[in-house]
């Protein structure tokens, strides 16, 4: 029996383990990769080693043309009846937040006391030279406690304010980048920056300090 390219090619598209090339960049050390995972996860900056979310993701081990060719054929009549519905899924792993400050005290007693009363008083976070902020990260609790939730909606709901702030922070490190880079060319030019090299990155200046 001869199998249709086609036929093959569906094969491929459902058998196929989904592979994909996460690409990441941490916002703290500015340290640019990539790393190759079954689905788009957070990583660990190889510099610092702070948890980042990826920025893009790229399928791998597809063929995209074949794998569209079979999306775009006709459905069968019983397919076709049965539309695509929005869901809204999510998964919680418990996680470990780590926060160590420098502290200058007389021992071990009155450097805990301190750090408490300034946790108590939300000002541990402040990062000021008398309690500088060494560390502040969360960590996988390791026991493998990965939940997962799912919920068919009508609409996806606006996102939350930690990917505003992720989206807010990306903008405000693509706008630091490009002024560096304009700056740069100024130089090996030696004239001065032009308005329409600073101009394109007002946008994405609006974008970062956006309430």
């Amino acid at each position: 029996m001869t199998t249709s390219p086609i036929d093959a090619n569906q094969s491929d598209c459902e058998t196929m383990p989904v592979r994909y090339l996460n690409h990441y960049r941490c916002p703290t050390c500015q340290q640019d990769w990539q790393d190759e995972w079954d689905c788009a996860c957070n990583d660990r900056c190889p510099s610092c080693d702070k948890e980042i979310v990826p920025y893009h993701s790229d399928l791998l081990g597809l063929n995209p043309e074949s794998c569209a060719q079979l999306d775009q054929r006709p459905l069968p009549m019983a397919e076709a009846q049965a539309t695509k519905k929005k869901f809204v899924v999510a998964y919680e792993i418990d996680y470990v937040h780590r926060v160590v400050v420098g502290i200058a005290a007389l021992n071990e007693t009155e450097a805990k006391q301190l750090a408490e009363q300034a946790f108590n008083d939300a000002t541990i976070w402040d990062d000021t030279e008398a309690m500088p902020l060494l560390s502040d990260d969360y960590h996988e609790s390791g026991d493998e406690s990965l939940v997962w939730e799912c919920e068919a909606v009508e609409h996806y709901p606006a996102p939350d304010y930690s990917v505003r702030q992720l989206h807010k922070e990306q903008a405000a490190l693509k706008v630091c980048r490009g002024l560096v880079e304009a700056y740069q060319q100024g130089e090996a030019a030696r004239g001065s920056i032009g308005g329409e090299d600073l101009d394109q990155w007002l946008p994405w200046a609006m974008k970062a300090v956006a309430s």
